[in-house]
């Protein structure tokens, strides 16, 4: 799977043709997401998990940044303009996902409602990709707990307080996984973890 900066999904955004998307009192983004699934116990499994966090709540289809569906698109199903995670899809299609874990499904919708774009690859391709075990990057087991709370999509202030730390410390865990990974930011990061298998999801 690929993340990539999706510049047309925020066009309009940047014009101020939508609402600017609200931020947290903890700082970061709060994103709306609503749900059209056929799978009710993956549906309140994703509720509850949205209900403990701070960066999504639950909102309706309207006014929500993305939706979580698991219809094929094939059947129609959900249309507009607004973004659409499709989740336990085989097919290589953009932002779709053929995992069901629910912390997955949720950084994902994290990701596509912040923008980017989720690009399916082909099995062939994404194993020619993946690093030898002898060439990932070792993190140390404080680094994995900071790269767990990263595809949660927590913010340095969170990490900090879930991990008991100073913002200055979480900074600076952040600091070290984004070099020993390569990443570019955060995202990239979180696409470079989940693709890796850097940590249990």
């Amino acid at each position: 799977m690929a993340v990539h900066w999706n510049s047309r999904s925020l066009s309009a955004n940047a014009r101020g043709a939508e609402a600017p998307v609200p931020q947290s009192v903890l700082g970061g983004l709060v994103l709306g997401v609503a749900f059209d699934l056929t799978d009710p116990a993956l549906e309140q499994v994703l509720r509850t998990l949205i209900a403990g966090r701070h960066d999504l709540y639950e909102a309706d289809a309207e006014e929500a940044a993305v939706t979580i569906t698991d219809r094929p698109a094939a059947l129609g199903g959900v249309t507009g303009a607004h973004r659409v995670l499709r989740v336990g899809a085989d097919e290589a299609r953009r932002n779709a996902i053929d995992s069901l874990d629910p912390g997955l499904i949720l950084a994902a919708a994290m990701l596509i409602g912040a923008g980017y774009a989720l690009e399916r690859e082909t099995v062939e391709r994404a194993a020619n990709e993946r690093l030898p075990a002898s060439l990932l990057p070792r993190l140390s087991q404080r680094e994995r707990q900071v790269a767990e709370l990263l595809v949660d999509g927590a913010s340095n202030k969170v990490i900090a307080r879930a991990l008991d730390i100073s913002v200055h410390t979480a900074k600076f865990h952040v600091t070290a996984i984004l070099e020993k990974l390569g990443a570019r930011n955060r995202a990239d990061a979180v696409s470079i973890i989940l693709r890796e298998g850097l940590v249990a999801i």
